[in-house]
């Protein structure tokens, strides 16, 4: 990777999905991560659920599986996302070729301008801050 900024991953699996997930740490330390989570009283999982309660009630965290890597970079990240799915685009290109349907699960349901196809996309938030809608 061209990054030079190191942040640290914990991988964690969710009892109610099965899913298993990585949580980035950055610099905390384990007895800070899970005060912050404790603290919460909602969470929305990878796994496309909603709890209204701590995740500690729902992930069981493998702190043996701590790694250190480095942050990719918006474009890394980017290109990372184009090479896994077939459509990815920014909030403005969703706002301009699709019209939204509703949100389901988690998921963003959008019917296609052009093609009048509809399209569920999942979305994420890049290293930037900049949220992408992606599907297929």
């Amino acid at each position: 990777m061209n990054s030079m900024k190191k942040t640290r991953l914990v991988n964690f699996y969710c009892k109610k999905c099965g899913g298993t997930y990585k949580l980035d740490i950055g610099d905390a330390s384990r007895e800070k991560i899970e005060a912050s989570l404790r603290k919460r009283d909602a969470f929305e999982c990878p796994g496309h659920h909603v709890e209204l309660t701590s995740p500690l009630n729902y992930w069981e965290i493998d702190w043996n599986s701590l790694e250190e890597t480095e942050v990719q970079s918006q474009e890394e990240w980017l290109n990372d996302l184009k090479k896994t799915y077939s459509v990815v685009v920014d909030t403005e290109e969703l706002k301009r070729n699709y019209e939204v349907e509703g949100f389901c699960y988690g998921l963003c349901i959008a019917k296609d301008k052009t093609t009048n196809e509809k399209v569920t996309f999942d979305f994420a938030t890049g290293p930037d801050g900049k949220r992408y809608y992606f599907a297929g």
